[in-house]
Parts: structure tokens; sequence; C-alpha cells
């Protein structure tokens, strides 16, 4: 692939736990997101498991990527229930990663080199008064405490993209993880948004929670306000508009679209697999 050589090279990584058809516009995303890391920022790899390397290959998609790592089949065994830790997949691949390095969404693209002069930076905060940020007290955990310790007042982080780069941190930070979500037992009847605080819990709001107790400054790279104000041009987050995409096909379309024709201009050596998608 013909994409310019860095003078500073951040490695990234995207996941993919296989759990369902990928719509047209998410496909259309990723494939940004991985093409733009690269042509600015360095290398790319994803993490995925064996149907996840089989759909890109059979889709054309695997040279988006540095490397393709089909080890989430082993986090399929790892006994966690994925209904309540939908993105816990991203921590597993995280525990994985020679440092420094950017975990980044599927469905988030920056469109310009980025730097980074902190040990951990993610792209924003969020207030901790929204509702899926209950206090201590919401969560079910069997044979797990909550440490004492945790300070509840800091606001989470988002973490749709997150640089880090201290190795006592992340390991902190992704034991805690995987000991929470194997302890977590919410209600029975509990499901959608009564399950949301845990997984945002465990990847978010102990994100901050830990940075303080190892003693890690936390960077933000932008805020809610100039991230979705419509006058910064270094990051897209499509998160908010899955919804809408998927309740109006013409706008959908419209996206598809004109990613369709920024591939077509940017990285013509991919305008066969937009094709394939049904894009031109």
């Amino acid at each position: 692939m013909s994409l310019r050589v860095l003078l500073v090279s951040i490695r990234a990584f995207h996941t993919l736990r296989t759990r369902g058809k990928l719509d047209d516009f998410e496909i259309f995303t990723l494939i940004l997101s991985a093409l733009e890391w690269r042509r600015h920022n360095g290398e790319i790899f994803l993490y995925t498991d064996t149907a996840g390397k089989k759909f890109f290959d059979e889709a054309g998609l695997l040279e988006l990527w540095d490397g393709v790592d089909t080890s989430l089949d082993e986090w399929g065994r790892l006994g966690i229930d994925e209904k309540i830790f939908w993105a816990g997949a991203k921590l597993f691949a995280l525990s994985k990663q020679p440092l420094p390095c950017v975990m980044i969404d599927l469905d988030f693209i920056v469109w310009q080199p980025l730097t980074f002069d902190s040990k951990l930076a993610v792209i924003h905060r969020e207030s901790r008064d929204l509702p899926c940020y209950p206090d201590a007290n919401y969560f079910r955990l069997k044979d797990f405490t909550l440490p004492a310790e945790l300070n509840w007042t800091l606001d989470p982080c988002n973490a749709a993209l997150v640089y880090f780069g201290d190795e006592n941190f992340v390991r902190r930070y992704v034991d805690f993880a995987f000991d929470f979500m194997r302890a977590a037992e919410p209600l029975p009847n509990q499901s959608g948004w009564d399950l949301l605080p845990y997984m945002v819990f465990v990847e978010q709001r102990w994100l901050a929670m830990c940075a303080e107790l190892c003693g890690v400054e936390v960077k933000s790279l932008s805020d809610l306000s100039e991230l979705f104000g419509g006058k910064q041009k270094t990051f897209t987050h499509v998160w908010g508009y899955k919804k809408v995409f998927r309740e109006n096909r013409a706008a959908a379309d419209k996206f598809c679209q004109d990613c369709a024709k920024r591939i077509a201009h940017d990285f013509p050596e991919f305008s066969l697999q937009t094709k394939k998608i049904g894009y031109r």
C-alpha cells in the first residue's frame, strides 16, 4: 500500500469481536479509520476472532491493517458475559499490546497527525452526572469488593481513542477490569440501559480512577463541545449517528456515498472494495 512514510509512528489497534452482521456505514467508517490512521500516524493492527478475519478476507479488506490477530477466540472462552461487557474485548486486546499504543474504536476517524506528551491521553472527559454513571452501590458483584479508595467524584474518560504509555498503569487497569467483569452479577431482570453502567464503569470510569491511583495524569485531546461543534477537523466519531443511520436509510446512503468518494479520491486502491459493498 502506497501510504507516505511517517517521521513519527504511533502503533494503534482496532478490536472487533464478531457478534453479527456489520452495517454498510460501519464498514465504511472502519475503512477510513484504518486508512487515515496509517496515512497520518503509523501502523494499525486488528484484533478479532476467526470469524472476523474470514469476513474481512472475503471482503478483500485484510490489507487495511498492518497485521490481523485472531486471539479474540481466546477472549470468547474466558466466561465473561459479552451481553453485559460488549466492549470488553478491547481491554483484552490492550493487554497484549506493546507500549506506547493507541486504542481506537472502529467508528472513530483521525484525519491529522497526533502527538502525545503524556503517559495517558483520552479523546475527552464525560460528566459523572450522566445516568450511566451511578454510585458504587449500583453494582452487584460476587466475591469481589470495590476498593474503598476509588474516587467517585472524578469525571470518566471517553475511551473511543486512548493513548497508553505506562506499562504499570495498563497492567493495573486491565487486571482490575477482568476481575470486575468476572464478578459482575446484575439482577436477572436487568437488560439494555440497566446493564450499560457495568460496561462504561469498567472501561471509562475506572480508567480515570485508575489513573489517579497510579499517579498518572490524564490529558484530553478535545471536549464534547469542540468535538461535535462543527469547527474542528481532526476527529470524527460516528457513534452518535448510528441510531440515525439505522432508522433513516437515506441518511445512511448519503454517508456511505460520501465515504466511498473520499476513499476513491485518497485511497483509489480500495475503490474496488467499496464497489463490492454497493457504492461508487
